[in-house]
């Protein structure tokens, strides 16, 4: 099935989140460049499904990066797909403060740089309601809607990280002539 639709299924009823993946998945597809090949799709893919950990049905452990990627593994979705589905958008930080971090990397070794940072960037310049919008609206956002906890500590923490991510995306965009 095509990660698209499936996100779709699955989000359809899920507040705004279809409407932020909707935009995610434009930004990664308009980015899918910068990423070595053999990532290319995988990126697309994960940016449709990076939140289907959300949908009510998937949720296991109620971290969404770790129950959707393990629900895709199990329907067989390619393993970079899965693995950019764990890691996105730094997700590792929060894993470990919920305890989830070997769990995370034992059955999601991380992506390779550029795929990750694509995702995180396209995630970050994409706001809940699926409109364009700059990475600090973005984290400010997160902040606001998670006052506490560990989706709070985690953005805190990564907050260095994901500038990073969006500096090089954006660098590698310039290169590219994108505007």
């Amino acid at each position: 099935m095509e990660a698209r639709v499936l996100a779709e299924q699955l989000l359809g009823s899920v507040g705004t989140r279809l409407s932020h993946t909707r935009s995610v998945g434009t930004q990664a597809a308009s980015v899918c460049s910068v990423v070595d090949g053999e990532w290319r799709e995988a990126l697309v893919d994960a940016a449709w499904l990076h939140d289907v950990g959300y949908a009510p049905s998937l949720v296991v452990l109620g971290f969404h990066p770790l129950d959707g990627a393990r629900w895709l593994r199990d329907q067989g979705w390619p393993p970079e797909v899965c693995r950019l589905v764990a890691g996105h958008t730094r997700s590792l930080t929060e894993a470990r403060l919920r305890g989830l971090g070997d769990e995370l990397l034992g059955d999601f070794p991380s992506a390779p740089e550029r795929a990750a940072a694509a995702l995180a960037w396209a995630d970050l310049t994409s706001s809940p309601k699926g409109e364009r919008c700059s990475p600090d609206d973005r984290i400010n956002d997160i902040l606001a809607r998670y006052p506490e906890g560990p989706v709070h500590e985690a953005t805190l923490a990564n907050r260095a990280a994901l500038d990073g991510d969006v500096e090089l995306i954006e660098r590698l965009r310039c290169a590219n002539g994108a505007r």
